[in-house]
C-alpha cells in the first residue's frame, strides 16, 4: 500500500490545493488524481504538520476575505514541490470539451458547445435557426411534437410564442403525434383569440 505522506507528488499537490478548498473537494480531487480516499483526520493531520490554513468557511471564501497566502512568495523548495501540479499557461482542464461537443442537460435536452470557454446552446433551437435561416428570440419556444426531447428531426420541432405555449401547457400534449399537432394548432388559435379580445377591450 502506498504511504502517501512520503510521496513527493502527493505532498506537493496537497500543499498547493488545500488553501481555498473545502474538505469534500480536497478528498474528491485527491481520489481522482491518485486513487486514494483520505479521511478527514488525515487531511487535518497534514494541515497541522505543514501549518496550512484552509482559508474557507463552509468551503467558500467569504466576501472581503483575504487569502492567507496573499503577497507571500513560495520558497524554491515549495515551488519545486508544487510546480508539477500547477496549471501551465494554455493548459486545458482534464474535463475540457471541444466546440461541437454535445451533452444531455439535467432537464433531458441535448446541448451543444458553440464557443469557448464554456458557451453551450440548446441543440434543437440551433437546428431550427439553421434550417429556417432565422434568429430565435426569447419569446420563441421550440417544442417537440412527439414529446421526445432527443428527437431532433426538424419535422418534430414546432415554433410557438410564449403565449401560445401557455395555452398548450393548459391543455397538455396528448402523446399521439397527430393529436399533438391538433393540440398545438388549437393552442395557437386560443392565443390569437386572446390577443383579439385584449385589443378590443382597450
Amino acid at each position: 500500500m502506498i504511504e502517501w505522506r512520503n510521496e513527493t507528488e502527493m505532498t506537493a499537490f496537497l500543499l498547493d490545493y488545500i488553501p481555498g478548498h473545502s474538505l469534500d473537494k480536497i478528498q474528491s480531487e485527491f481520489k481522482d488524481r491518485f486513487g486514494i480516499t483520505l479521511t478527514k483526520a488525515q487531511v487535518g493531520g497534514f494541515k497541522s504538520r505543514y501549518n496550512i490554513h484552509q482559508g474557507t468557511k463552509g468551503g467558500q471564501f467569504q466576501k472581503g476575505q483575504v487569502s492567507w497566502n496573499k503577497g507571500k512568495k513560495m520558497t524554491p523548495e515549495q515551488y519545486a514541490k508544487c510546480s508539477r501540479t500547477m496549471f501551465k499557461k494554455g493548459q486545458q482542464v482534464h474535463n475540457h470539451k471541444e466546440v461541437g461537443s454535445e451533452r444531455i442537460s439535467v432537464d433531458g435536452y441535448v446541448e451543444i458547445k458553440v464557443a469557448e470557454p464554456n458557451h453551450w446552446r440548446l441543440k434543437h433551437r440551433l437546428i431550427y435557426e439553421q434550417h429556417y435561416g432565422i434568429k430565435l428570440s426569447s419569446n420563441d419556444a421550440i417544442i417537440f411534437v412527439d414529446g421526445n426531447r432527443l428527437n431532433l428531426d426538424i419535422d418534430n420541432l414546432e415554433r410557438l410564442s410564449r403565449s401560445e405555449l401557455v395555452r398548450l401547457n393548459q391543455d397538455g400534449l396528448r402523446g399521439d403525434e397527430a393529436m399533438n399537432r391538433s393540440a398545438i394548432a388549437l393552442a395557437k388559435l386560443k392565443a390569437k383569440l386572446g390577443e383579439i379580445k385584449n385589443r378590443e377591450a382597450k
